[in-house]
């Protein structure tokens, strides 16, 4: 079925970015990174280029490739390692828990360094 959905996908012009719950596809030369410019910029005021290293960025899709290129802090979640032949730059940190358990451990990593920065 997710072939199926992958060819109409192509097949109409579309990019496509698979992901172990989802198909993604999209009309346009866009990407995360792309994005993610745009929309910092415009709703939160955030030049990300002047400010890339205080983002922290977790992903797990291979469309996530600009943004672990692009960023200095990157989190891939550890059931997700498989992915690294997909991504030019790999992510700077792998987490010990898979899924949910990973983007728990990634944030607790944020509130604790919070705590360890001098006042």
């Amino acid at each position: 079925m997710r072939h199926a959905i992958i060819t109409s996908l192509r097949d109409a012009g579309a990019e496509v970015t698979v992901n172990n719950l989802w198909v993604l596809g999209w009309l346009g030369q866009y990407d995360k990174l792309a994005m993610t410019r745009r929309i910092m910029a415009k709703n939160y005021s955030i030049d990300i280029d002047r400010n890339r290293d205080a983002i922290l960025y977790v992903g797990d899709s291979a469309n996530d490739a600009p943004m672990f290129g692009f960023f200095r802090h990157t989190v891939v979640r550890q059931h997700r390692i498989a992915l690294f032949a997909e991504y030019p730059t790999p992510p700077s940190w792998i987490t010990d828990g898979p899924g949910g358990a990973g983007f728990v451990e990634a944030a607790n990593a944020v509130i604790s360094s919070r705590s360890l920065q001098p006042s």
